[in-house]
């Protein structure tokens, strides 16, 4: 099928809005997008990528990409406002998660477009919402904003150690680990070590540690590094093998072909020797989850853990969408301590698939990528339904109101 022939079937299309770079084609992830694109052809989608400066909203058009498959090229074109788009913008500079923000305000209101779900905020919104819900709290870490270095001074008094994290960012680019060394005993001197340690990723995602002799210097080191970025403030917890390593399990949580929240896939990050997070970005490896629970664990308590994981991951997707509005998918991301306790440590809605990849699984691989199409098609057909005059419940309101579609479905929808 050519470009041109996409536009007979302009309305049923799906617009990928991602951040708009220097680049040509003028957007990262292409890999995945073209996927899209193929995978959206042969269901007979027309995929098409576009960032928020492309959009033309006197003519109700978007400058966008294609791919084309039969020339193996990303094709310049020009369409008109998708039926449905799926966010995929990720963003480091202030303008533009303010193009964002204002783009996705006038797309949700405008009445031929439907979004596939409304990203989550941040890390710090993400815990608050959680909290309101008492099946969670035992999973959530001790977690708090921070407002000025006088609060990581408290939380080094008190527990001696603590990780600072970006309330925005992943990829465990900013991430830290504080440590004070305990005092040393009355009447002995102690020169050799350090008072405070930091080690972590800076903003380029390198790892990195750095030793500090007294409190003032490591309070204006981290005052300098967090600069006006908004951080969090969170309970160190002890996540690493009996070996030392670093890890997390990865869950993936996708709305499917009949609007249902299902579990696409479940493994385990493993960080690189020394790192304190377990991202496939900074180096780490995946490996499937049963069988690396069941040796550090035992099988009997994996069976255990793997059974808490499927029941939060099922649960988990209902009720944030019941507080937040419509959901597409999520990467939600769960630390197990040395004791067996099953910590939330991240929700991200805007997750990435190459977990799958790692683990060379390609049913999940193959699932991951076309249930958000799967789910454009559901929100298609719905619409179909109401032009004809259908009656389907009351679902579907607009992304501006609190109940969305699939909000507060019972447990087992």
């Amino acid at each position: 099928m050519m470009i041109s022939s996409f536009m007979r079937i302009a309305d049923r299309s799906v617009g990928i809005m991602t951040t708009h770079t220097d680049e040509d084609p003028p957007f990262r992830n292409r890999r995945f997008y073209r996927s899209l694109c193929i995978a959206g052809r042969r269901s007979g989608l027309m995929v098409f990528v576009f960032t928020p400066p492309g959009i033309d909203w006197s003519r109700k058009q978007v400058t966008g990409y294609a791919y084309d498959p039969d020339h193996k090229q990303w094709m310049c074109r020009t369409f008109p406002l998708p039926s449905v788009v799926y966010d995929r913008c990720f963003f480091t500079e202030r303008h533009q998660y303010a193009a964002y923000r204002a783009a996705m305000r006038r797309l949700d209101e405008h009445p031929s477009v439907r979004l596939l779900g409304c990203g989550l905020k941040d890390k710090w919104t993400v815990q608050q919402l959680l909290e309101q819900d008492e099946r969670f709290g035992i999973y959530l870490p001790r977690t708090e904003r921070l407002r000025g270095m006088r609060t990581v001074a408290d939380w080094l008094r008190e527990c001696r150690e603590v990780i600072l994290k970006p309330q925005s960012g992943s990829q465990g680019r900013g991430v830290l680990l504080v440590r004070s060394r305990p005092l040393p005993a009355a009447g002995t001197v102690n020169t050799a070590e350090p008072a405070f340690t930091v080690r972590g990723r800076d903003k380029r995602n390198r790892a990195f540690e750095r030793d500090f002799a007294d409190k003032a210097a490591l309070l204006e080191w981290l005052r300098r590094f967090v600069a006006r970025r908004s951080y969090l403030l969170q309970q160190y917890l002890p996540l690493q093998t009996q070996d030392g390593e670093a890890y997390d399990v990865r869950v993936l949580a996708q709305k499917n072909d009949t609007g249902r929240w299902q579990l696409t896939g479940m493994a385990v990050r493993r960080g690189r020797d020394g790192s304190l997070t377990s991202n496939l970005h900074g180096g780490g490896t995946a490996e499937p989850a049963a069988p690396f629970l069941a040796r550090e664990f035992g099988r009997e308590a994996a069976e255990e853990l793997l059974r808490k994981l499927t029941r939060l991951s099922e649960e988990l997707p209902i009720a944030l969408e019941s507080y937040h509005g419509r959901l597409v998918e999520l990467g939600i991301d769960y630390g197990v301590d040395r004791d067996g306790n099953l910590w939330i440590l991240e929700v991200n809605s805007k997750p990435g698939r190459s977990i799958f990849t790692y683990l060379q699984d390609d049913q999940a691989k193959c699932a991951a990528l076309a249930n958000p199409l799967h789910y454009a098609w559901y929100i298609l057909r719905q619409q179909d339904e109401r032009k004809r005059g259908k009656n389907f419940g009351g679902t579907g309101r607009r992304l501006s109101g609190k109940v969305v579609e699939g909000a507060r479905m019972p447990k087992n929808h």
